[in-house]
């Protein structure tokens, strides 16, 4: 699997730790993650997976990686938080990703469903 760094046009967001502000870091990163997408399929990643969120479990946090679906298929590193990177996801083939996405969205689906108390 090839994985490429956050396009020069599309910089990651840099926190401000002098005054930091979780909800703003948040939503610089879903910003972020908004453009990148967009810049994906302006260049042709127009495939179902683009866009996509690819997240693996590093110590105490994730690392982080969108899908690039398309010419080719790929993952850009999302350098938030503390910027893991997985040692072993440039050696899962394409189908394991798609395996790996689909479980993660049945899984946080069993979390969004309301639970009912009697």
């Amino acid at each position: 699997m090839k994985i490429y760094s956050c396009p020069k046009e599309v910089p990651a967001p840099e926190p401000d730790y002098s005054n930091y502000d979780h909800a703003k870091v948040d939503a610089d990163e879903q910003r972020h993650m908004d453009a990148l997408k967009s810049w994906l399929i302006e260049k042709g990643y127009t495939g179902k997976y683009t866009g996509e969120i690819y997240k693996e479990g590093v110590a105490d946090g994730y690392a982080l990686y969108m899908v690039m679906d398309g010419r080719t298929f790929g993952l850009i590193h999302l350098p938030y938080g503390d910027a893991y990177q997985s040692r072993d996801v440039g050696f899962l083939p394409k189908k394991e990703i798609i395996r790996r996405l689909g479980s993660a969205k049945k899984f946080a689906a069993l979390w969004n469903k309301t639970a009912v108390v009697a």
